[in-house]
């Protein structure tokens, strides 16, 4: 699942965000899997390397099409989550 352009230019923006510290004071948020004990900049970091992680050809679900594509699919919405969070 690609992200619509939209959330892409979310996604892109919310990187230059972190960037330039924008998100330091990011107070935690529950998306499952034990965020909600993290600062909100280090779940966004994670979420954005596994992104970067998921992209990759050579990340490190490569070898399987199907994992890999449900794993985006997840962080995708995971991502839409976070946008209606942030507003």
């Amino acid at each position: 699942m690609a992200p619509d352009n939209d959330l892409s230019r979310w996604i892109d923006n919310l990187r230059g965000h972190l960037q330039r510290g924008a998100l330091m004071e990011l107070p935690p948020f529950e998306l499952g899997h034990g965020t909600g004990c993290l600062p909100g900049e280090t779940t966004t970091r994670v979420m954005l390397a596994d992104l970067r992680d998921l992209d990759h050809p050579h990340g490190s679900w490569a070898g399987d099409a199907i994992w890999r594509g449900m794993g985006r699919h997840n962080l995708l919405e995971n991502f839409e989550r976070l946008r209606k969070l942030l507003g």
